[in-house]
């Protein structure tokens, strides 16, 4: 059976509190054809939402292995911080952010880290195994312009505190991106109008504490502050 042009095209709109709404034409209304294409819309959406939980899995997956944590309370509170991200509302915008987290042995004076990218972190980078044989111009550029390896040093943590350290995470991986222009570009591509136009008037400051809050973060940094003051 042949179907319109227009088949398939209805979107589902994430909406505040977690609600969805599906988006329609005004012609959808006397369409014979409208409860076959919400199915079809809604199997194209759970597929793009189990392959983009895949990615994100294997994304959290080489971040980790490419770390240097030796905590395990840090270790763990890095992970719980990576997980939470990814499904937030800029959690697409971290797929062109590669954090590598690497922690700083106590009473150390120095410490170097050899990172070592594996063919399977590029081939997340570059979407596929099939792009990486072949990559496309545009997508090499797209590499080039649009991506970013950004490195959090950690000179300590706090084993008492998993909220601190939670907070600590956040506070430095929200301060990587608000301070640099390509991050800022970036988030302001998946925001509202208005938004885009309040994110562009604020400081780096302001930025990273608007990046924790957008996150969820902001009991865990008040948590870290907490334990900032007891420590002074």
């Amino acid at each position: 059976m042949d179907h319109k042009e227009c088949f398939g095209s209805l979107k589902e709109v994430s909406l505040s509190g977690g609600r969805t709404m599906t988006q329609s034409r005004p012609e959808c209304r006397n369409c014979e054809e409208i409860r076959d294409c919400l199915r079809y819309t809604k199997q194209l959406a759970d597929e793009k939402k189990e392959k983009e939980e895949l990615r994100k899995q294997s994304f959290i997956t080489q971040i980790i292995d490419h770390s240097y944590v030796f905590s395990n309370d840090l270790g763990s509170c890095i992970l719980k911080f990576l997980s939470r991200i990814y499904s937030s509302p800029l959690g697409t915008v971290l797929f062109k952010n590669l954090f590598l987290f690497f922690e700083i042995p106590r009473n150390s004076l120095s410490s170097n880290f050899p990172v070592a990218i594996s063919r399977t972190m590029i081939d997340l980078l570059r979407g596929g195994k099939d792009e990486l044989e072949s990559p496309a111009p545009h997508l090499r550029r797209g590499l080039e312009d649009d991506f970013a390896l950004r490195i959090i040093l950690f000179h300590r943590s706090f084993p008492d505190s998993p909220e601190a350290n939670i907070g600590m995470i956040a506070y430095e991986a929200a301060r990587a991106l608000a301070s640099d222009d390509l991050a800022i570009k970036q988030i302001l591509q998946v925001l509202s109008d208005s938004e885009a136009d309040k994110l562009r008037k604020i400081d780096s400051e302001a930025r990273t504490r608007w990046l924790i809050e957008k996150w969820g973060f902001l009991d865990e940094f008040e948590a870290l502050k907490k334990e900032m003051a007891v420590k002074k």
